[in-house]
């Protein structure tokens, strides 16, 4: 089957969102839908039909793709679009380094992806029971010049997805103590009124075991409805007493995704 391989820019990306649903293709969703101006997207068509949609995340502490795979009973290749993107971010993308593509379970087994190095899934959970979130508790929104706190507590605990500029973009709560030290931060990716996604949620090591993750989730969700009545965010499968705990605020499992760490 003789495909082609082209590069989708602005309104094209745009277009391409109707090929796709949100919650089964939630990252590459996102990419087109929020971050045009980081996101370089390219599609791969046969018989004047689009058969997979890929994007590339730039700004990312790693290598970020995403991969959504049209339904045909042949395996999808993966390695000439990954080859196709070298090219058009010309030099970024060097050969040995490690990436990571993310793409719905349900594509798995119809995927090639070269050089795998291990896979992990992120389930994508949405905010169904609003009514299970705890009364209000004692976190603030924090101010664009405690922007340190957020970033300081990220290092400290390895968040792998976080971006220092999104402290400035979107609201970030914080809990302290009776110190005035920063105990537990919560935060966004996603802070639009179409949906928000919540994330960079975390407790400080000497803090655990208090509730104050079960309360920040809380309170940082109560904020995320303020701005839409859709609120997601994403766990790793195996952290399941971080999915307990979101599963006791409200939250539900309505999609999953492969994470696959691989060699470019």
């Amino acid at each position: 089957m003789i495909s082609l391989l082209k590069l989708r820019t602005g309104h094209e990306q745009r277009q391409l969102l109707e090929q796709i649903s949100l919650e089964d293709s939630y990252i590459l969703y996102g990419n087109m839908y929020l971050r045009m101006d980081r996101s370089v997207v390219v599609t791969d068509s046969a018989r004047g039909e689009v058969i997979a949609i890929g994007s590339y995340l730039k700004g990312m502490p790693f290598h970020a793709f995403s991969l959504h795979v049209v339904e045909v009973e042949e395996k999808y290749e993966v390695e000439s679009m990954l080859s196709y993107m070298k090219e058009v971010l010309d030099g970024s993308l060097p050969d040995g380094q490690k990436g990571v593509i993310a793409l719905a379970e349900s594509c798995l087994t119809r995927v090639q992806i070269p050089n795998i190095l291990a896979t992990r899934t992120m389930h994508l959970m949405k905010l169904k029971y609003p009514d299970r979130l705890l009364p209000a508790g004692k976190s603030r929104i924090l101010e664009l010049s405690e922007a340190q706190i957020v970033e300081n507590m990220a290092a400290e605990l390895g968040m792998i997805s976080f971006r220092a500029e999104e402290v400035a973009e979107m609201p970030y709560i914080a809990l302290f103590s009776e110190r005035g030290e920063p105990i537990a931060v919560a935060g966004f990716h996603i802070y639009d009124e179409a949906y928000v996604e919540i994330g960079n949620i975390g407790t400080s090591v000497h803090h655990r075991q208090k509730g104050l993750g079960t309360q920040i989730s809380s309170d940082i969700s109560r904020i995320g409805l303020e701005k839409s009545e859709n609120v997601y965010l994403m766990a790793f499968a195996d952290n399941p007493t971080a999915i307990h705990v979101y599963e006791k605020l409200g939250f539900g499992i309505v999609s999953s995704f492969a994470f696959i760490e691989f060699l470019l």
